[in-house]
């Protein structure tokens, strides 16, 4: 996944945590349907300042701005572990907040809404899942500013390309540890909006690749007030972070399964995200083990601290041996 802001990446965090009392496919289908709004919907305010880009900073200036400058829709392809999605997107922001569609064209209809807080999945026409967005900036892109960002990745230009017949640059997002992942960008060259991104491992290794097959978009008369929320991060802490992530949500008693509630704890270091999940230990629940989705990772521990059992679920775009020692340090 790439690193825009978006305010519903949290949430196919907690929708993630359905998995496993779902059949297979339909809970993936929501995992990946929440991560494509993720990556192609909206950004957080980085500069206030519109100017022609020459450097990497300048381009995701450029791009954070445009987000608010243009409708877009078109249809894009989803690629990860030899599985390929076909998806059609389109995004709009006013006054009243974001609006984005996607709908699966392949397969079963499924399809996900977002109208200003609220986003909704159907699967063939019935809705499956419903929630409201809560919390300081969700997903936490770019939420401390450039700069923030720019203490734990390199931010280079690389050069120019074509996609979906369009101009484009090429910015590459470069970890400065091996605690989070890489990511390289393709933004069109006249409206610095995303047409293509591919996710790196800590070896600069593909773990997935959106991209536009087809792309339109109209500019606006005026481009939309940002708003910069300046709200206190939760006062919350975990036993082990890696440098540079904190907790910006928390969410008690959130619904895992029919039976099941956890406290969820998103973190982010200004890119990258994940969730962790915390609930009682019971005869039911799930098995030890860890899972990878593209660059989705899931580690699930049992813990027993002070007599008190616990599973623990780690679930994000962070590498595997992260979140690992994320789950181990309960």
């Amino acid at each position: 996944m790439v690193f825009l802001n978006n305010k519903i990446l949290t949430e196919r965090r907690s929708f993630f945590a359905h998995r496993f009392s779902m059949q297979k496919s339909v809970r993936q289908t929501l995992l990946m349907g929440t991560l494509l709004l993720a990556t192609f919907v909206s950004t957080t305010l980085l500069s206030s300042m519109s100017q022609a880009a020459t450097t990497a900073d300048q381009w995701l200036i450029r791009f954070a701005d445009a987000m608010y400058s243009y409708h877009y829709s078109g249809v894009l392809v989803y690629s990860r572990e030899g599985q390929l999605d076909t998806v059609e997107l389109s995004h709009d922001v006013s006054e009243a907040g974001e609006e984005a569609r996607l709908s699966y064209l392949d397969g079963i209809p499924r399809e996900f809404l977002q109208r200003g807080n609220q986003i909704t999945q159907k699967i063939s026409g019935e809705t499956v899942a419903s929630d409201r967005i809560h919390g300081r900036n969700p997903s936490g892109r770019f939420s401390g500013g450039l700069e923030q960002v720019k203490k734990y990745y390199q931010l280079q230009l690389k050069g120019q390309s074509r996609v979906v017949g369009r101009p484009s640059v090429v910015v590459e997002i470069i970890p400065r540890d091996n605690q989070r992942l890489g990511y390289r960008l393709w933004l069109d060259k006249e409206s610095a909006l995303l047409l293509k991104s591919v996710t790196l491992d800590p070896l600069s290794r593909e773990l997935e690749t959106f991209q536009f097959t087809s792309f339109a978009f109209t500019q606006r008369d005026k481009p939309l007030k940002k708003s910069d929320d300046k709200a206190a991060m939760p006062a919350a802490s975990l036993p082990w972070l890696p440098e540079g992530f904190e907790v910006y949500m928390v969410k008690e008693s959130v619904p895992v399964s029919e039976t099941h509630l956890a406290n969820m704890f998103s973190l982010s270091d200004g890119i990258s995200t994940f969730s962790v999940f915390v609930e009682p230990l019971r005869a039911d629940s799930l098995k030890e083990g860890v899972h990878q989705y593209g660059a989705t990772v899931v580690v699930v521990r049992k813990v027993l601290n002070d007599n008190l059992a616990q599973m623990v679920t780690v679930v994000g775009e962070i590498p595997l041996h992260t979140a690992r020692k994320v789950a181990d340090a309960f």
